[in-house]
């Protein structure tokens, strides 16, 4: 009698501390994915607010009036708008063998020759062309009074992979494409003649400072094209 009921005490206490554990199991699966749930929920929130810094970079190096042209005030605008999205002491780098080429480093105002200078002309890898002010107000394309362009960015070329580091701060990767056309009015027919001008893109990264995302480091180049994906191909 005493036999059978060891066996039965230590039966329930198997059974008791396999039950146990399996809750135990049970509970941290579920906060682990309480955790994953959050985590992706962040994730998506935070790439919403980087398609926001998107936009807004596409809209400042956009022609706003493309009949008359913007005037001189509403160019200024939009280049506080384009560097409104970096950081003070972001760094662009423009890969290539053009004027432009070069590293600007530091943000700048545009009514501030000291902090908005003139190109250096200094193309060279260790160099520096001036601010990110500079290349604004004096290089780039969209941003010059004669130019009527608008900037296109294929949405399936365009990636942002936010991560939240050790000290809870977030940085992601940036990638887009700039496709930038002219759509000045053609006098024959009086619609925007279209014609490409320059396809480039923006590669690097942004951090989240203050709470606001914001560019700190990037390369930009040529590039072809863009191609949509085979939708059919197989990695």
């Amino acid at each position: 009698m005493k036999s059978t009921f060891k066996k039965m005490t230590a039966l329930l206490s198997v059974l008791l501390g396999g039950a146990l554990l399996t809750a135990s199991a049970v509970a941290q699966s579920e906060a682990a994915q309480a955790d994953n749930w959050r985590y992706d929920h962040d994730r998506l929130a935070q790439i919403t607010e980087l398609e926001q810094l998107h936009a807004t970079f596409h809209a400042a190096v956009s022609v706003h009036d493309p009949v008359n042209g913007d005037s001189p005030e509403v160019i200024t605008q939009r280049i506080r708008e384009a560097l409104s999205i970096w950081a003070k002491d972001a760094k662009a780098t423009v890969v290539g063998t053009s004027a432009a080429a070069g590293n600007y480093v530091g943000n700048g105002d545009p009514d501030d020759p000291e902090s908005c200078p003139r190109p250096s002309g200094d193309t060279s890898a260790t160099g520096q062309q001036g601010t990110l002010c500079t290349f604004f107000k004096y290089l780039a394309g969209g941003l010059q009074a004669a130019n009527k362009f608008v900037s296109l960015s294929p949405a399936y070329k365009t990636k942002f992979v936010p991560v939240r580091r050790e000290d809870g701060q977030w940085k992601s990767s940036v990638y887009f494409e700039c496709h930038y056309f002219d759509v000045s009015l053609n006098p024959a027919t009086g619609q925007p003649f279209w014609t490409a001008k320059s396809h480039v893109d923006l590669d690097g990264e942004a951090r989240k400072i203050d709470g606001r995302w914001l560019l700190t480091r990037v390369s930009t180049s040529a590039v072809p094209v863009p191609i949509p994906p085979d939708p059919t191909h197989q990695d």
